[in-house]
């Protein structure tokens, strides 16, 4: 095989779009690609090659907040936020950043509000503004953190279940409901993706309260050994840097992500869209 077979990016057969590797196992940027030029049977390979590749990365995408919605419902059935200002829609969720800010969302560890009986599948988020360095988002593969667990702990994992809380839900910290309003969640602390039968490590920092089956202190101790797991798994993770027009997608069944808040004062402001999943669970 010659150097340049080896190093040519895969074709997806069925969307006919390229992508090439962040890393080997974690993550792709796709090539030649113009997203609201996509058809049926390319958003469907998106969404699988998302569900493969846990993040995908599009370059030089410009569209409208309208524009963005509209591609976002092809997604599937999309969360819904409250309208706050004049021009803004429900579908999309205002990232925003400047020099008034103290305090971003996301500066922890996550995957997004894992608190909803049917929590978030796949994300789409579009950046307008970045700031000149900085800014960057990192994700962590929850394939690969599951994986690279010693057999005996996968084991002990997937007979687990553990309690998500609202306390970092959008609805809760902006102020629309309280946390007795918005209720908790069960759900396994290892689960099975839908799209490729592949078990992921579904516990994280900003949402899981306690694992069910274990004391308050053996539930803590569990917990912050799998968030250091995850938190110094550099082998699985990747980091990427925004520019204007970037849209990510990642799928949250199998992905975490941690926004840098390392660019005060500069701006950074784009729209995120997420489609809602199904009620996890896991295959034996």
């Amino acid at each position: 095989m010659t150097d340049q077979a080896i190093s040519a990016p895969p074709i997806d057969e069925k969307s006919r779009f390229s992508h090439s590797p962040i890393s080997p196992r974690f993550g792709s940027e796709l090539e030649g690609v113009t997203l609201l030029e996509m058809t049926d049977d390319e958003v469907g390979a998106l969404k699988q090659l998302g569900a493969e590749r846990g993040v995908l990365v599009v370059r030089n995408q410009i569209m409208t907040m309208d524009q963005q919605a509209a591609f976002a419902h092809r997604l599937g059935e999309l969360t819904t936020y409250p309208v706050k200002k004049a021009g803004s829609l429900p579908e999309l969720l205002e990232i925003h950043a400047d020099e008034k800010s103290r305090h971003v969302p996301g500066e922890k560890w996550h995957t997004d509000i894992s608190s909803e009986q049917k929590p978030p599948a796949l994300s789409m988020l579009r950046m307008e503004i970045v700031p000149g360095s900085g800014g960057d988002t990192l994700f962590a593969d929850m394939y690969q953190a599951f994986a690279s667990l010693s057999p005996e702990m996968q084991l002990i994992l997937m007979r687990l279940t553990a309690r998500h809380d609202p306390v970092g839900h959008y609805l809760y910290l902006s102020g629309e409901k309280t946390l007795k309003e918005l209720p908790s969640q069960i759900h396994p602390v290892v689960r099975t993706h839908p799209l490729t039968g592949r078990k992921a490590l579904y516990v994280n920092s900003g949402f899981t309260g306690k694992i069910m089956e274990f004391s308050r202190d053996e539930s803590r101790a569990m917990l912050d050994m799998l968030y250091q797991h995850i938190a110094h798994g550099i082998s699985f993770q990747i980091r990427v840097r925004w520019e204007p027009n970037t849209v990510v997608f990642w799928d949250n069944r199998c992905v975490q992500h941690h926004a840098a808040w390392d660019y005060f004062p500069q701006v950074r402001h784009g729209y995120r869209a997420t489609a809602i999943g199904e009620v996890p669970y896991l295959e034996h």
